[in-house]
């Protein structure tokens, strides 16, 4: 054969291992890939050439005794097929690139002023070293598969960390308890004042707090007139139980002021009656989301006085004002 006569044979005895087929999975998930279209090389014109001078090497008669005799010419070379690393590691990063997903973490919507939950949903990310290692692997041993390895991501929240919502619409000035997605329980309360007003946004229980201490806190200024603290009991401005949340000095707390009950008058926690604070404390855990939000115009309890500019030991507006920062130092002294 002629040079080229014998580099096109020899291509055509190894084009099936350049063209076959191999196969990446993961799952249900197939990808199918040609040696060639990876960059496979080979050294067919090498070796053509080493055997070409081989030939020429040999004398005219040995020659006409190969030819007279049929004897084989002693050469022989094994074609090298090479995998380069750049394409296997091309292809690989963009099956990850087509396959990678962040998780997703359950969220609550409160857009319409009721509470709704997304749910999750885990994410995958394709590790590239041992992929490109098992690919290159089935190329090198002429294997028909290989298999992507996959870690799965884990959402951070999920719709476990929503069994309980609670839910404050503000201006309707009621309470709900959302359990599994529906309410099973509601009560009125009394949120902040339009001048003190309770946040709105998603915070989430942070202490259940039993027959709580209330501390002065301003001994020196709008509390100067009142007790240092006020022990547990029903005359507590905390009444019965305190929740806090995650919003500096905000929680739900029970109150004997029952006619402020639908009402804005707080300033900035949220009384219940202790009847019904007591019910919340036992239904309720550590760590269960709060949604606060305005839903109608703040309703103003016209009684209220703000003890910072009139001071008074009347329980009544003790228990109305004193929620301005009630307790916030309390947690060491909570009975």
């Amino acid at each position: 054969m002629h040079r080229d006569e014998a580099i096109a044979a020899v291509r055509d005895a190894i084009s099936p291992q350049l063209h076959r087929k191999v196969t990446v999975t993961w799952r249900d998930h197939i990808w199918t890939v040609t040696p060639e279209r990876l960059g496979a090389r080979n050294n067919a014109a090498r070796i053509v050439e080493a055997a070409l001078a081989a030939s020429d090497d040999t004398s005219f008669f040995d020659k006409m005794k190969l030819r007279v005799f049929g004897d084989e010419f002693g050469f022989e070379r094994s074609i090298a097929i090479t995998y380069p690393r750049q394409g296997v590691r091309g292809y690989v990063e963009g099956l990850a690139g087509s396959l990678n997903k962040k998780p997703v973490d359950a969220t609550i919507d409160y857009s319409t002023g009721w509470v709704e939950t997304t749910g999750s949903n885990t994410g995958r990310k394709v590790e590239l070293v041992p992929s490109r290692r098992a690919l290159q692997t089935a190329l090198r041993k002429g294997t028909d598969n290989a298999e992507l390895s996959v870690k799965i991501l884990q959402p951070e929240v999920t719709e476990e960390s929503f069994d309980q919502i609670l839910l404050v619409r503000i201006g309707e000035n009621r309470l709900y308890l959302y359990e599994d997605g529906k309410i099973t329980h509601d009560w009125p309360v009394a949120p902040g004042q339009s001048a003190y007003p309770t946040p709105q946004g998603i915070f989430e229980v942070t202490e259940k707090r039993y027959m709580p201490t209330w501390v002065n806190p301003s001994p020196d200024g709008w509390g100067a007139t009142l007790p240092p603290s006020i022990p547990p009991g029903i005359s507590n401005p905390l009444g019965l139980r305190a929740i806090n949340w995650s919003a500096p000095a905000i929680r739900f707390h029970g109150t004997t002021a029952t006619y402020s009950l639908g009402y804005n008058a707080s300033h900035g926690c949220v009384r219940m009656s202790n009847d019904d604070v007591i019910q919340l404390y036992d239904l309720i855990d550590v760590g269960t989301p709060i949604v606060s939000t305005q839903v109608a115009p703040y309703r103003p309890l016209v009684t209220t006085t703000s003890v910072a500019t009139t001071p008074t030991t009347d329980p009544d507006r003790v228990q109305t004002d004193s929620t301005q920062n009630d307790g916030k130092n309390d947690r060491k002294k909570d009975n």
